[in-house]
């Protein structure tokens, strides 16, 4: 009897939650700041996971910043500069790195976002029915983003992105914290939404500034 018991909640649980929570979003109503379009140049974003005792995501950082330069092209109001031009303008310098701000201006921007994946945590479920763990598993995600205008100097936008993202779950094979991969397939799509989520802030907060 109690096994049944157990076994029905559980599949009850499986059924009822079977994709992440949705994120908020970009702000398709906001209208271009600036016309022309600026040209900008995204660097590729750095990785501090782990350092505040979340797990360690290895991988988030260039999935983070290939997902802004999607996010700002789809708005159409951003001319970005693809990051293989970037590549090219180090190649030419004769360069394997350069300070953001010179990488950008070499390459034709006149604004440059630099960013640092800076937390990410998993919450498993704590409750426990009949043996069996019940209740959302819950991802966060948090991205330091600046966007600073070339020409002046000035920071336009600096702040954090704070994402998250949960699904019903009724167990977590793996023990973590720990080291995991952004391409997990267990709790990948988890980290990702709450990526997405972050990310959306950090364009509409740029979207009012230029």
């Amino acid at each position: 009897m109690r096994s049944t018991l157990a076994a029905t909640l559980a599949g009850i649980l499986v059924l009822a939650a079977c994709a992440p929570a949705t994120t908020a979003g970009v702000d398709t109503a906001l209208p271009c700041a600036t016309d022309p379009i600026p040209v900008v140049a995204v660097i590729d974003f750095e990785n501090t996971t782990g350092r505040t005792g979340g797990i360690t995501v290895t991988g988030v950082e260039d999935a983070a910043t290939a997902r802004l330069i999607t996010l700002l092209k789809q708005s159409g109001c951003y001319d970005v500069v693809e990051r293989s031009e970037l590549v090219n303008v180090m190649t030419q310098q004769g360069l394997e790195s350069m300070a953001p701000e010179a990488l950008a201006r070499a390459a034709g921007a006149g604004y440059v976002v630099t960013g640092t994946v800076t937390r990410a945590t998993i919450a498993r479920p704590q409750a426990s029915v009949l043996g069996v763990s019940v209740g959302q598993t819950r991802a966060e995600v948090d991205i330091d983003v600046r966007a600073t205008d070339i020409i002046t100097g000035r920071v336009l936008v600096s702040m954090t992105g704070r994402g998250e993202a949960a699904q019903g779950n009724v167990s977590i094979s793996r023990i973590l914290p720990g080291t995991v991969s952004f391409d997990d397939r267990e709790v990948g799509p988890l980290l990702a939404n709450a990526s997405d989520d972050a990310l959306a802030q950090v364009v509409n907060s740029i979207r009012t500034r230029f």
